[in-house]
C-alpha cells in the first residue's frame, strides 16, 4: 500500500495498520520478525542518507533549506 494508500485511502490504510499490530500481539514471531525488519530498514535508510550526503559533497551539490 505504502505512502499512497495513506494519502488517498487514509482510514483505510488506519484499519489495515490496526488490523496487523493485532495480529502482531497475538503471534510474537510475527511481532519479533516485524521488529527486525523495522530496524534493518531505518539502518539502511540512514545509511542511504550518509551515502547520498558524501556524494552531494564530492559533486559540490548543496542541500536546500
Amino acid at each position: 500500500m505504502g505512502l499512497a494508500g495513506y494519502y488517498f485511502l487514509p482510514e483505510t490504510s488506519h484499519n489495515l495498520v490496526n488490523v496487523a499490530r493485532r495480529y502482531e500481539q497475538r503471534v510474537p514471531a510475527l511481532w519479533t520478525a516485524h521488529q527486525k525488519i523495522s530496524h534493518d530498514i531505518e539502518h539502511l535508510k540512514q545509511e542511504t542518507v550518509k551515502e547520498v550526503e558524501q556524494v552531494s559533497d564530492k559533486l559540490g551539490i548543496t542541500k536546500r533549506s
